[in-house]
């Protein structure tokens, strides 16, 4: 049996307002139906996995909290394993939110053991200045949720996602250190998202070349690229990486599994 993980923005859902795709809930339902093996996986970094998951339903996903991971379910045991406690974070309130929930010490200052950086649209020049400040003068350890390059907005443009802005303070405090990667695919949150799940042939399928399909194979993912996202299929040719599958809709997707579920 195969076993999916299914990219929520881009693929699942068309917005930050978490809006379906024509057919995504059908597809979700369908798959529990034939006992196909999913989980859901993001990168999101604004909310928590439990308030992602509401918002899903509420949107009509049939799914349940074993669903559904992102790397701020991985982000606390990272943080406890480097003895971090003290944290500025780029971030949201909800995300801030969390993080004190889960034990941590959250300040606004520079003098912190670590630098946590999420998505963040109200990132302002105060912040980039109390994060650059922390690593360069009290070697905070940098921390990005994850090192996603670049992030499509509801209105269809674009912004710096987490792992550009992390990459900007490293590159300006000097930081020798290499980022780690706690989203899509790492091995520490494949290993997480896999939990529970046949581990045979897992296919990764995203709108997103660079952070995720790229880097796939290196976890022995097999890649499906969706073309419903932030790229077309012209930046195949680009990023000169060859997908196992492209498809260009879910109904294409799903017309496949039902292919595999016949063999």
């Amino acid at each position: 049996m195969f076993t999916l993980l299914l990219d929520m923005d881009g693929v699942l859902t068309q917005d930050k307002e978490f809006s379906p795709f024509p057919h995504a809930v059908k597809f979700i339902r369908n798959l529990k139906e034939k006992s196909v093996p999913f989980r859901i996986v993001s990168n999101n970094s604004t909310r928590s996995p439990e308030l992602i998951v509401h918002k899903l339903r509420v949107k009509g996903f049939e799914i349940g909290r074993e669903d559904f991971i992102s790397p701020v379910a991985v982000l606390p045991d990272y943080l406890r394993s480097q003895g971090l406690n003290s944290l500025f974070v780029i971030g949201t309130q909800m995300l801030k939110g969390f993080l004190e929930d889960q034990g941590f010490e959250i300040r606004e200052d520079h003098l912190v053991d670590a630098v946590v950086v999420a998505q963040d649209k109200e990132i302002d020049f105060v912040k980039l200045k109390t994060a650059v400040s922390a690593v360069f003068l009290k070697g905070a350890m940098l921390v990005p949720v994850n090192l996603t390059r670049i992030v499509r907005d509801s209105d269809r443009l674009y912004f710096p996602g987490a792992g550009s802005v992390a990459r900007l303070i490293k590159e300006t405090a000097g930081y020798e250190e290499d980022l780690p990667n706690l989203g899509k695919p790492s091995p520490e949150f494949i290993k997480k998202a896999l939990e529970g799940l046949p581990q045979g042939e897992v296919y990764l399928v995203s709108d997103d070349i660079y952070t995720d399909l790229m880097r796939a194979p290196e976890t022995g993912l097999k890649t499906i690229f969706m073309t419903t996202g932030k790229y077309g299929e012209e930046e195949i040719n680009k990023a000169k990486f060859k997908p196992d599958y492209i498809f260009h809709s879910l109904e294409e997707l799903e017309n496949k599994i039902m292919e595999w579920l016949k063999q």
